[in-house]
């Protein structure tokens, strides 16, 4: 029996952690990849491979997939999950830092499918899990470009899935809500980075309470389960949002229309009309 092999990026904490962990325990090979290798170290194991690397960095892209290629000869599962979040109002939020938001949430994911998809066309399989957010499908005040990025990638998967699906290979794109990670504390910390005038202290306040039920969230396991059942089912779903206040939510928006829907949105952050 073939070994399946995987590629994980933003395999250092969180979702990519325990994606790349719960893949080792059911027998995959892992390659898992992040900038933080000391974090990657501590996940270190038979089965489990560490790669240090940034996913702007295309030539670092192409020399990782051309290193699980050249030693194990196939790539059966590419994860996309490194990211971050700008948050910050769209007014407030530097052009520089949008750029970054896109470089690494779209053209990140975008460099390793370009990477991974010569390889898996040649073996005529593959699975390809791209993993965004309910904000792919919603957008609220002040994740603006976090929210863009990640429609960014919704758009992308449905054509990509299109594109090689005569070729074997299965494109899911998996969408979470609030996941208790490291994720949503580095969203903060970085938008203490962005000025914001008087007129807009209503709308910071109103984030941290869209985002102050983050500690009571499922942790990433949840994620990392639907991963895998997403690469071993033979029927995968083509979206899957995860946990219930995210389905819920992509269906409110359907529902309530866009007006309304902003309404809701804003007495969720407890703001005044």
């Amino acid at each position: 029996m073939i070994q399946r092999i995987a590629l994980v990026t933003g395999a250092s904490s969180g979702i990519g952690r325990g994606t790349a962990e719960l893949f080792a325990e059911n027998g995959y090979y892992v390659f898992a990849a992040a900038r933080r290798i000391s974090r990657l170290e501590q996940i270190r194991s038979d089965h489990i491979e560490p790669i240090e690397l940034d996913v702007t960095d295309e030539k670092a892209i192409r020399m990782a997939v051309d290193h699980v290629i050249s030693t194990k000869g196939r790539i059966d599962v590419l994860v996309n999950n490194a990211g971050f979040g700008q948050l910050g109002t769209i007014e407030c939020v530097s052009m520089e830092a949008a750029h970054r938001q896109f470089e690494v949430n779209v053209f990140g994911y975008a460099r390793f499918m370009q990477a991974a998809l010569p390889h898996m066309r040649a073996q005529n399989s593959g699975h390809i899990v791209n993993i965004t957010s309910v904000m792919g499908r919603i957008s609220t005040p002040g994740f603006g470009w976090y929210a863009a990025s990640k429609h960014a990638i919704e758009a992308l998967t449905d054509a990509v899935r299109g594109e090689v699906m005569e070729f074997g290979i299965d494109v899911v794109l998996i969408a979470p809500g609030l996941i208790k990670t490291e994720f949503v504390p580095k969203q903060l910390e970085l938008l203490k980075t962005v000025t914001h005038p008087p007129a807009y202290q209503k709308i910071l306040r109103g984030l941290h309470n869209l985002l102050a039920d983050e500690p009571k969230s499922p942790g990433p396991a949840i994620i990392a389960q639907a991963v895998l059942d997403a690469v071993t089912n033979s029927n995968p779903p083509i979206r899957h949002a995860l946990p219930l206040d995210s389905k819920m939510a992509v269906a409110a928006r359907w529902l309530l229309g866009a007006r309304l829907f902003a309404r809701a949105v804003r007495h969720q952050m407890k703001l005044k009309f």
